[in-house]
């Protein structure tokens, strides 16, 4: 790629620490968001038929909660790769394979995302929302395991993407608290990896009654990312530099 220009690089906009530099988007991030559109209309149609009657409409409407948390988590993927295509503005043959690495993982993932969250409503709420995949505790057990090696790749991603960002460091002009920012994205998610690593660990070393209990462990997320997010600010540059 071609070195970025300080003067382009100063009139970049700061979010997050970092400037960003790929407000324009790529045709990558245009083939990604249709990719990703593509993917929630894959959620709406995977298990769906058109309701032919009230009690199946009454099913449809139960299957609500599902459809939201996994498009939430879509979008939570979408929003992850949109903002580093917004900080870095690349746009090179490295992005391409990144991208649609990601592209994969998510395509891939898309009919059991949908399966685990029906399942997970109907575990909660003691089958009152409907599952449509019926599973054996031993299934059970392999499908968290499947989930946890996406979820696993999916981190693989986007620890690969950042730190490809910071090996174009001179290119894309990162200054020192930028690159400590990268660093940290990189640890959050290498954490992020851990904890799906745990899940799969927990849904095979757990009893078959106690497997459901393994999608738990993705609850260390809300304590992992706040703490490491602490301890890199306390030592990024500028807060080192304001001890001065």
């Amino acid at each position: 790629m071609i070195a970025l220009t300080e003067e382009f690089v100063e009139s970049c906009p700061v979010e997050g620490g970092i400037r960003m530099r790929g407000m324009e988007m790529t045709r990558i991030e245009v083939f990604v968001d249709a990719a990703f559109a593509f993917s929630v209309t894959m959620l709406v149609i995977s298990f769906d038929a058109i309701p032919t009657s009230f009690a199946a409409m009454i099913v449809a409407i139960k299957g609500i909660p599902a459809f939201i948390a996994a498009v939430a988590q879509l979008m939570w993927i979408w929003h992850t790769h949109n903002k580093w295509s917004k900080r870095f503005g690349l746009d090179d043959a490295i992005t391409v394979v990144l991208s649609t690495s990601l592209l994969v993982v998510v395509l891939i993932y898309i009919y059991p995302l949908r399966v685990m969250a029906q399942g997970m409503f109907s575990w909660f709420t003691n089958g009152f929302l409907p599952a449509n995949f019926q599973m054996g505790s031993q299934e059970l057990s392999a499908m968290f395991v499947f989930l946890g090696i996406g979820f696993m790749a999916l981190c693989i991603v986007f620890i690969l993407m950042y730190r490809y960002a910071a090996s174009r460091k001179d290119e894309l002009r990162l200054s020192e608290a930028e690159l400590h920012e990268v660093r940290s994205v990189e640890l959050v998610w290498s954490g992020v990896a851990v904890i799906g690593l745990i899940s799969i660990i927990l849904a095979r070393a757990l009893p078959l009654a106690y497997v459901p209990f393994s999608g738990f462990a993705f609850m260390l997320i809300a304590a992992w990312v706040p703490w490491i997010r602490m301890r890199r600010n306390n030592s990024s540059p500028e807060r080192k530099e304001n001890e001065k």
